[in-house]
């Protein structure tokens, strides 16, 4: 955070008034005197309707002002980086405080350059005196909310202290209890005290039901948490919603065994804070003494399951410790081999042991039928299989399904010319693991020693098809080098800008460190065209594959095209939660 500025101003009139004008606007269009803003604590709010980060932050900081303006020394002003009066005016309206009016662009432009405006929403606090607090103002409404007032570097510090001290302290009941409520729920609306979980290991799953990762996680949670509870285990969840709507609320909280904070608490949002939760799902353990053991608890129950169990430094540890032998002492039978099963199948069902594979290089797919990457993956695999087949090469491929059912899977499979465990297979759930398989298509190929060559065979198949082969790091580092060598003896050859006839605006020649073509959709590196307005890039091999799709080479006339008004501004690039301009040369 940053630190307080030293910067003054001589009064909010001579920031915020012209010659022309000593008057601001509400959005009903009534004018309020500038001079009625000195005293109180001001933040001035840099936003635009074209941003999606700003229209996502706006409510936040709606909901923060309605909460302060009660306090009658506090104001924000919206000053805006919309295109026009129009959507200036649109989005305004959803704005309870006042606005610098858009016709004076001059001040406005003033007020970016005083306060180095590079990146939007941005929001600089005043004290009361007109002098900077913090241009930081974003971030310091979404760590401590209404808590930051009146957002003083004594305030961040006696804040920070707060923490400090509470963390040091921290006990289930510091964390659940508030001065309204000392329970949470259970299912039937019932009311179980906090006090019923000091001593217990206590998962706070933050969640939601419009959240689809969430969605696909709590199903695998609610297994291990029953799991753990009929073990006899002294282990709690209490999720805590993210949800909107207290409908979308209850309807995902019934498929959940678990307790839950009341819909709507004030603690939800705090513990977000507390804990700095970045995104959902989150999962983060306290142990039995109230004190935080894991912040990230999801990724460990993707990786170990219910071993991870009670998530401590040293059972993680431990767990590491166990996979990186089992990784040493790789096998191939090691890897597919059960102690019900010693074999893959064949088309019609039939049985080939394992140990006719090895020696081979073995490639093990994980795909679904369900996956659109994987449907587009599979015929590029099918025909660099094929291929090598040809070649007589010692390969095979082991397709592991992610399919939901046996019919999807044999549907998927019979587009397929190789073998694959068998549906339903538990061996599947060890290999993913083992494998740190997080997302499909994946295809990780095995050496004829049994030691795993590559775990990203997908992009070598995509970008070298069959020469891929044997896959192992030394071949492929020379395939990509001789393509990179070919890429820039193509780029030198190639036009410098070009119009694409599947574009609207010229490509300009661009070496990038990785780039999906959106012609192709395929994954890539280094030279391609691109459009930085739109973020839009292109294979010099799709772009320059025939004359019909080169319009033309950019001669040096201006080609700017013309904006429209409801997309961002030239120049302008939205990343994450600020869009910014980026610089001119």
């Amino acid at each position: 955070m940053a630190e307080q500025e030293e910067a003054t101003h001589e009064s909010l009139s001579s920031l915020l008034c012209n010659g022309e004008r000593d008057f601001l606007i509400r959005n009903n269009g009534d004018k309020v005197k500038v001079e009625e803003l000195e005293g109180k604590h001001v933040g001035l709010y840099f936003s635009a309707h074209w941003c999606p980060p700003c229209r996502g932050f706006t409510p936040v900081l709606s909901e923060i002002y309605t909460k302060l303006s009660e306090k009658g020394d506090f104001e924000i002003l919206f000053v805006s980086a919309d295109l026009d009066e129009k959507s200036f005016k649109e989005y305004h309206h959803t704005m309870p405080w006042l606005a610098l009016p858009f016709s004076d662009g001059n001040t406005r432009k003033k007020l970016n350059q005083t306060f180095q405006v590079d990146g939007i929403p941005c929001l600089v606090f005043l004290d009361r005196e007109g002098r900077v607090i913090t241009t930081e103002g974003v971030e310091i409404i979404e760590e401590y909310g209404v808590e930051g007032y009146p957002f003083t570097a004594e305030r961040f510090a006696e804040l920070r202290a707060k923490e400090e001290a509470l963390r040091a302290a921290q006990t289930v009941d510091s964390l659940l209890l508030s001065d309204e409520r000392d329970f949470v729920l259970g299912h039937g609306g019932r009311k179980v005290p906090v006090a019923e979980l000091v001593g217990k290991i206590v998962g706070l799953y933050f969640s939601a039901h419009w959240c689809g990762p969430c969605r696909n996680f709590t199903p695998q949670l609610v297994e291990i948490y029953n799991e753990l509870l009929k073990n006899g285990e002294a282990f709690e969840i209490v999720f805590l919603s993210s949800d909107t709507e207290e409908k979308d609320f209850e309807e995902y909280y019934a498929s959940m065994p678990w307790l839950a904070l009341p819909f709507g608490d004030n603690a939800i949002k705090y513990l977000s804070r507390y804990f700095r939760v970045q995104g959902i799902p989150t999962l983060i353990i306290l142990g039995p003494d109230g004190k935080t053991v894991l912040t990230d608890a999801m990724s460990q129950i993707r990786e170990y399951g219910i071993r991870a169990y009670p998530f401590t430094k040293e059972r993680l540890d431990e767990l590491e410790a166990e996979e990186k032998a089992k990784r040493e002492a790789q096998t191939l039978e090691s890897l597919l081999v059960s102690d019900e099963r010693n074999f893959v199948i064949k088309h019609g069902g039939a049985q080939v042991p394992v140990v006719e594979l090895v020696g081979k290089t073995i490639a093990l797919y994980f795909s679904a039928h369900w996956c659109p990457p994987c449907q587009g993956f599979t015929p590029k695999l099918v025909k660099v299989y094929n291929e090598l087949k040809e070649r007589g090469e010692a390969f095979e491929i082991v397709f592991i399904s992610i399919d939901k059912d046996e019919e999807a899977f044999e549907d998927y499979y019979k587009t397929m010319p190789w073998l694959a465990l068998p549906f339903g297979d538990e061996t599947k759930k060890d290999l993913m693991r083992l494998l740190r398989v997080r997302g499909i298509p994946s295809l990780i190929v095995v050496g004829p020693d049994g030691k795993t060559v590559t775990e990203n065979a997908e992009s070598a198949v995509t970008t070298f098809g069959a020469k891929a082969y044997p896959f192992t790091d030394g071949h492929l580092e020379t395939l990509q080098k001789e393509k990179e060598k070919e890429m820039k003896e193509l780029a030198e050859k190639s036009p410098k800008e070009i119009r694409y006839s599947q574009h609207e605006h010229p490509l300009v020649l661009t070496e990038a460190d990785a780039f999906i073509c959106d012609v192709c959709e395929e994954d890539s590196t280094g030279w391609c065209y691109y459009c930085k307005d739109c973020d839009y890039s292109v294979h010099l091999t799709c772009a320059l594959k025939d004359e019909g799709d080169v319009m033309q080479e950019d001669k040096g006339e201006d080609t700017d095209a013309a904006i429209d008004e409801n997309c961002k501004p030239e120049g302008v690039i939205c990343d994450g939660d600020v869009c910014y301009k980026v610089a001119e040369a």
